[in-house]
């Protein structure tokens, strides 16, 4: 299964069509409404609901939801902001406007079991000021301990579009996307502040979102990308991937990507590598073979460039570019290699120094070759001449623009991780935390996707499933060790265990 991610002009746009092919505003608000409902009892056991409602349809799925609870016996609170009609709902109400100390709203956010956000939704960019931002601060600071924060489609004071947050934003545990994900609960910093984001069934017609091309994939999804390894396999009917990597200040990566790309499936790896770094790579992986290269003032010198080549033959992907070190030399040797990898015809993850060597390139985008790109803020700011904050500021955007005009797959590595394809077709990935922010484990991911391109995946499908299972081996760790202490290494020790998660819970599924 794969979520589609939506803008807020996006949203307005299919609920417009929905209401065109016959279903009205109306009856989405009453599905929504119910659904808010159902996890506000859910959370409740038993206890009091707060809900804040705010003055659009946002408000009105808060009030809806207030009316079903009511019914069914539950103690609910509507603390009301800026909104005269209350959709029939007569119990105990707040108003904001009345209440502008906010004493008694401090009072029954104490004493409140689930607290909803109801308050803006989709619709508003700005940022909360006055009153409403004093009602964010209450509600963040005096909720009980052990309450449930719900958020309505989105956190009030998280930009929908973009996940920013530039001043208050509502906590919350749970955010309910109504019909589709929204931009704000994928990509950080929202995506902190929407907690567990859940996709809620209001009735809107799948094929109203066909042209919708971005998405978060779900495990089932990355199941089915998964190389699957036939019973009478050997090393080379897995895929034979070429590593060209590593200097003398950097003899780590080219060890990490070959290990990773081993534990991501690859039958075999060549590590082609500076000679004085061959040793140093063989003490950490028994596994691999080597194709020493010549070398200059530590890095692979162009007189390698003949034994790349008869590589590239044998090989059936190659990973370019980790630890190699900056110097003219790379870049002279990186244009050579563009132009060998074109005319092999073979798939290339080209990462780090590889990926500033490019950025020394003119007009490199114009080889042909099937290259994917996986460069972090930094380095995806060199390659577009903008700066990091311009390239943070739309990962998705950016990552998207980019890989239309180079024809490439773009991997814009970070919390939330964007893969995109020229095609305008997007993953943003869902797993992975704060622990990966650790030297080495963008190694692993070149290692992962290396390997899956050995064993035939395409490029994107490759890009798409190896982030995800970086990311889960990542998780995977964060629940033994915490958010620090996880070193590259532990990665791809985690990696068959992650794969297998994935693929055990779809088989369990029913």
């Amino acid at each position: 299964m794969t979520n589609k991610v939506v803008t807020a002009d996006e949203m307005r746009q299919i609920e417009q069509e929905c209401v065109r092919e016959g279903t009205s505003l109306e009856a989405l608000m009453e599905r929504a409404g119910n659904a808010v409902a159902q996890a506000a009892a859910r959370a409740s056991a038993g206890g009091q609901i707060l809900i804040l409602a705010g003055p659009g349809n946002n408000g009105g799925d808060g009030l809806i939801a207030a009316n079903v609870l009511r019914q069914r016996g539950y103690r609910v609170v509507v603390h009301s902001f800026r909104r005269k009609d209350l959709m029939g709902y007569t119990g105990h109400v707040i108003e904001a406007e009345s209440d502008e100390s906010q004493v008694m709203l401090r009072s029954v956010a104490r004493e409140s079991h689930v607290i909803v956000d109801a308050l803006l939704g989709i619709g508003s960019t700005r940022p909360p000021e006055g009153l409403l931002r004093d009602i964010l601060r209450t509600i963040n600071e005096h909720r009980s301990a052990g309450s449930r924060a719900i958020a309505v489609d989105i956190p009030t004071g998280v930009d929908s579009d973009t996940g920013a947050i530039s001043s208050d934003a509502f906590q919350a545990d749970q955010s309910l996307c109504m019909g589709f994900l929204k931009y704000g609960v994928v990509l950080h910093p929202g995506a902190e502040y929407a907690g567990k984001a859940e996709v809620i069934d209001v009735g809107i017609a799948a094929h109203l979102a066909d042209r919708i091309k971005v998405f978060v994939p779900a495990d089932d999804f990355i199941a089915r990308l998964l190389p699957k390894r036939p019973a009478a396999s050997n090393k080379g009917v897995s895929g034979r991937l070429m590593v060209v990597a590593g200097s003398h200040n950097y003899m780590g990566a080219p060890a990490l990507v070959s290990v990773a790309a081993y534990r991501a499936g690859a039958g075999l790896v060549e590590a082609a590598v500076p000679r004085l770094v061959q040793q140093s790579v063989a003490a950490h992986v028994l596994e691999a073979i080597f194709r020493p290269l010549p070398e200059t003032d530590g890095r692979i010198s162009m007189d390698g460039l003949p034994d790349i080549l008869e590589g590239l033959a044998l090989a059936k992907s190659v990973v370019y570019g980790p630890g190699m070190g900056l110097s003219e030399v790379t870049v002279a040797l990186t244009e050579r290699f563009l132009t060998m990898l074109e005319r092999a015809d073979k798939p290339a993850l080209i990462d780090a120094d590889g990926l500033n060597a490019l950025a020394q390139t003119p007009d490199w985008w114009t080889v042909t070759a099937d290259l994917i790109l996986t460069p972090h803020p930094g380095e995806m700011a060199r390659l577009t001449g903008l700066s990091v904050e311009q390239v943070q500021s739309d990962r998705p955007g950016i990552a998207l623009r980019h890989a239309a005009k180079w024809r490439k797959i773009v991997v814009l590595k970070g919390a939330g991780t964007v893969v995109a394809a020229p095609d305008g077709t997007a993953a943003i990935n869902p797993t992975g935390g704060s622990n990966l922010a650790t030297a080495g484990t963008g190694d692993v991911l070149s290692g992962i996707i290396g390997g899956l391109l050995a064993q035939g995946c395409a490029a994107f499908d490759a890009a798409v499933a190896g982030t995800y299972l970086h990311g889960r081996a990542g998780d995977l760790l964060r629940v033994e060790l915490g958010d620090a202490g996880t070193l590259a290494g532990d990665l791809v020790a985690k990696l068959p265990m992650a794969r297998l998660t994935i693929l055990n819970q779809i088989e369990e599924s029913p």
